[in-house]
């Protein structure tokens, strides 16, 4: 792909270019192990080949990589991404380019910060080794996401600072982010023929009387609040018959740890009044960022530095792995360049402020993490 890319750093953009681009290419939906794997053996070749070490890991069908310089389990800097997508239309897995803008799938979240750090090491590689620094890359944050919690807290990975280019905006530092909490909700009937209803009873139309009893409970949509989604609905297996089971997945967005508590508490409630099931799936905790932390304060200069804009604190509306580093005490720097669309058909990032993400991720790395 031969694009006249004006960046800060054009050694870094003629690299991160045709990698964002095969990355793009690779259907890494979440659940498509094969296509994960792939990327995975390409990533993990790439790293090896510059001289890091590397490490593969299985956790349940579910692919994680994590390369370091040197043989430890705690490197200064890591460097977090996860390669898995969420699905869309075939032509959003090519790499196309509009103006500034590259679409595709990925391109935002968060693939373009993958290549990026493929990117940084060619550039580093050859004094890597005076370098105290990680790639740790996971398959399953857009479902389950236990990749990254797993590597800490079962493997034993640490970190002086992990660096999570998935959430902030526009080069803002996120200072506090959402959680996340994800739970089904089942309601139970009674099959019979559907011109009987009477005779039986229809868990989809209780299904319908709890969501609208949970709906009730967030009464508006706005950006500084508490939401509701309601992301999937199933019941029934023929159209003639009352189905006798039938489940919601609900996504609900918190400001705070007390927000959280009140919304477990409430909607449990509702549940029990309505006779239903109450499953825990995800569970992202809200988090606050400390950003007067020396490595953050480092990090928004490097920003500055590089880019020109001003980084300060900003709220995120999705939720991330830092949440899983916040649980350990790891500090974790969250931003991105321009870009937006992120889980849509017009996902893109701005060329430019991509391009800008190596140079900011070695000044960082040369100030904070040379080896000793």
């Amino acid at each position: 792909m031969d694009w006249d890319l004006v960046a800060a750093d054009p050694g870094g953009a003629e690299l991160l270019l045709p990698w964002l681009e095969r990355l793009v290419a690779l259907p890494t939906v979440s659940g498509n192990l094969a296509a994960s794997e792939e990327g995975l053996d390409l990533i993990g070749e790439f790293l090896a080949e510059r001289g890091m070490r590397i490490r593969r890991f299985d956790q349940d069908g579910f692919g994680a990589l994590v390369a370091t310089v040197h043989p430890t389990m705690t490197p200064t800097v890591m460097l977090t991404a996860h390669l898995d997508v969420v699905p869309g239309p075939e032509h959003l897995f090519t790499l196309k380019r509009d103006g500034d803008r590259l679409i595709g799938r990925g391109v935002f979240d968060m693939k373009g910060a993958i290549a990026a750090y493929l990117a940084l090491i060619d550039q580093l590689a050859p004094e890597l080794h005076r370098y105290d620094l990680g790639v740790m890359i996971t398959t399953d944050e857009e479902t389950r996401d236990l990749g990254v919690k797993l590597l800490l807290q079962e493997e034993g990975y640490r970190a002086r600072v992990a660096v999570l280019p998935d959430g902030g905006d526009n080069w803002q530092l996120e200072e506090v982010a959402k959680g996340a909490w994800r739970v089904r909700v089942s309601t139970y009937g009674v099959a019979v023929h559907g011109s009987r209803p009477w005779t039986g009873e229809s868990a989809s139309l209780k299904l319908l009387d709890l969501l609208t009893d949970i709906r009730r409970r967030f009464p508006v949509e706005e950006p500084h609040v508490d939401t509701l989604n309601i992301s999937f609905l199933r019941a029934g297996t023929a159209p003639n018959q009352l189905p006798d089971q039938a489940e919601a997945v609900l996504d609900v967005r918190v400001m705070g740890p007390e927000e959280l508590a009140a919304v477990e508490r409430d909607v449990a409630e509702i549940c029990r009044r309505h006779g239903a099931d109450l499953e825990l799936l995800v569970l992202f905790p809200p988090v606050k960022h400390d950003l007067a932390d020396p490595l953050l304060a480092e990090f928004a200069r490097s920003v500055e530095r590089v880019t020109g804009v001003a980084c300060g604190g900003c709220l995120s509306f999705g939720s991330s792995d830092a949440a899983q580093f916040a649980s350990v005490g790891v500090p974790c720097a969250v931003t991105r360049p321009r870009g937006g669309g992120h889980h849509g058909d017009d996902e893109w990032v701005d060329a430019g402020s991509l391009a800008q993400l190596v140079p900011v991720l070695r000044d960082f790395v040369c100030r904070v993490a040379t080896h000793e």
